[in-house]
């Protein structure tokens, strides 16, 4: 399967946007940040952009309980030993090797991959959230034709998931607003000026990064 550039990705957004404004919850897509978070390369082809100044945010974004949350401009956890696959529970063993390749090439540490996946769908490739989000990485119908991807495919789905964490932590600046970025939409990570004032993304984060702890990250 070939991999679309963000470029094209930013124009299937801007065709898809009306019709699915009025199914696809706002908290989950990210068509409205996709197209200004490119910028070209030396060569000419489209990157995605370091963190931008939050217009609305306070000096210093906040996290769980009011944390301050420290900003690494374009650094994504990465480097693992492997021993990582083996603290998994069972059901997340056997989509390992899928998890490891979708994080590898979106510039990932599978680890936190992994721990994404394990909060969002415990692994099930068939579920469905009551909000509609489908699959491993649990992919909005709107974030997944965004990202040209099939999310009712369980290889696809982690791709996609991947790609999607792997822009949000750029384009936040750390894994912690990232995440929540991933969980809340990047549109309200920025209202907040940092994690959101939302019950399910103020126990997602410290849930995710728990996970993640257990295999071995460091945050």
């Amino acid at each position: 399967m070939s991999i679309p550039s963000l470029s094209a990705v930013g124009s299937r957004v801007a065709q898809i946007q009306g019709a699915i404004r009025h199914t696809v919850p706002a908290t989950r897509t990210f068509a409205d940040t996709l197209a200004s978070a490119q910028r070209p390369t030396e060569t000419g082809g489209p990157v995605l952009a370091s963190p931008r100044t939050m217009t609305t945010a306070p000096a210093v974004p906040v996290g769980i309980l009011g944390t301050p949350i420290v900003i690494n401009p374009g650094v994504l956890p990465t480097a693992d030993d492997g021993t990582w696959i083996a603290k998994l529970p069972t059901a997340g063993q056997a989509w390992a090797t899928e998890i490891e390749r979708a994080a590898t090439s979106a510039g990932l540490d599978p680890r936190l991959l992994a721990a994404m996946v394990w909060q969002e769908s415990g692994f099930r490739p068939d579920a469905v959230s009551h909000s509609g989000a489908i699959g491993l990485a649990q992919l909005m119908p709107g974030t997944a034709d965004g990202l040209e991807v099939d999310p009712w495919d369980p290889v696809q789905n982690l791709d996609g998931g991947a790609r999607y964490l792997a822009w949000t932590i750029r384009e936040f600046g750390s894994t912690e607003l990232g995440l929540a970025a991933y969980n809340a939409g990047p549109g309200r990570v920025r209202e907040a000026g940092g994690i959101p004032n939302i019950a399910e993304t103020q126990a997602y984060v410290p849930r995710v990064l728990d996970y993640y702890r257990q295999l071995g990250g460091v945050v």
